[in-house]
């Protein structure tokens, strides 16, 4: 900064040309000394109040080494006469260090706000992936708890075959193979389309009707533009299957499960109904997984409520915004096999 504002009086010669190269030399190696010092001792990581005085402190020092290095080079190296006009060298000296450690003070505001403001969007996205790796975990987690319990209903409903019926035990446990096959492929998927989930309720339906014979029947009524729609993998089957553990299975006459399905006001509602009557609000951890898993991928834009629809009908009605939700990359389709015979 003084070299500048004394040339502007002085003649430029080589002797100046070689202080100002002097200067940017000493002026990048004394920085990227400062910027080593600062990145060895992890300052980036720093709070603002541990940093402050650091950077005051290293700025101040660089500052000074700068100073002396042209005064040094300049004095008695050039023999330049940097005083020559000037009436106080300690002013000159004064001036010289505050000029330079405000240029040094305004490149290290700039070196560390990049550096906070990089560190702090790379916290935000870890923060994020973090937060995708607890749910994907957490809805992980919900699927363990309700696969196991599906497929050891169905074993039972093949059980009552296997004395009667061989032939029919058999397709049951074929039909069955095919359904857990389906559903180990599927482990990593959020959501299917509402088709997709049907077939595998379709298939459960077919292996409780072994058990339950005339006493179960059932009713699937979805409109077609609900069908492509994502839903959560086995929340339909979670809420027909409550309703025939606390419906079907709990009547003399057994009755019908119906499924129906329909978008209404942009979100698509599905309601699953028994018979039965409801005291309190019954299904345990069936439901309650289902309604984290609604949570978890929908957000509070989903709900899940059960109720009395009438005086000997139960209904469980879920309700999803009609939007996308991520998949994981797992091919669509396979689900379907599980409707085969």
């Amino acid at each position: 900064m003084r070299l500048t504002l004394y040339s502007f009086f002085q003649t430029i010669t080589w002797k100046w040309g070689v202080s100002y190269a002097v200067f940017i030399a000493a002026g990048v190696l004394y920085t990227h000394l400062y910027r080593r010092l600062a990145k060895r001792r992890e300052w980036t990581q720093m709070s603002l109040g541990q940093l402050a005085p650091r950077v005051v402190g290293a700025t101040l020092t660089v500052a000074l080494l700068l100073h002396l290095t042209m005064d040094g080079v300049g004095r008695y190296v050039l023999e330049l006469d940097f005083y020559e006009e000037v009436q106080s060298e300690i002013g000159m000296l004064l001036a010289s260090v505050v000029n330079m450690w405000i240029l040094l003070m305004l490149w290290s505001l700039i070196y560390f706000g990049v550096h906070y403001f990089w560190s702090y969007r790379q916290a935000e996205v870890d923060k994020w992936k973090l937060e995708a790796q607890a749910e994907t975990a957490r809805l992980k987690a919900l699927k363990l708890q309700l696969n196991p319990h599906f497929f050891f209903n169905s074993l039972n409903s093949v059980r009552a075959l296997i004395a009667e019926d061989p032939d029919g035990a058999q397709r049951m446990v074929t039909r069955l193979a095919r359904l857990l096959r389906s559903t180990l492929q599927a482990d990593d998927m959020k959501t299917v389309p509402l088709e997709e989930e049907l077939s595998t309720v379709r298939t459960y339906l077919k292996l409780e009707k072994v058990r339950f014979e005339d006493r179960l029947r059932h009713r699937i009524e979805v409109d077609d533009e609900a069908r492509s729609h994502p839903v959560p993998f086995m929340l339909v089957q979670t809420l027909v299957e409550n309703g025939i553990k606390h419906g079907v299975a709990c009547c003399q006459e057994g009755g019908v499960i119906t499924v129906r399905g329909r978008v209404v006001d942009g979100a698509l509602h599905i309601r699953v109904t028994n018979p039965g009557t409801l005291d309190t609000e019954e299904g345990g951890t069936g439901l309650d997984n289902a309604r984290e898993r609604l949570r978890l991928l929908f957000g509070t834009e989903a709900s899940l409520t059960v109720e009395n629809a009438d005086a000997e009908t139960v209904s469980a009605t879920a309700v999803l915004p009609v939007r996308a939700v991520p998949e994981s990359p797992v091919v669509q389709g396979e689900v379907s096999l599980a409707a085969r015979d």
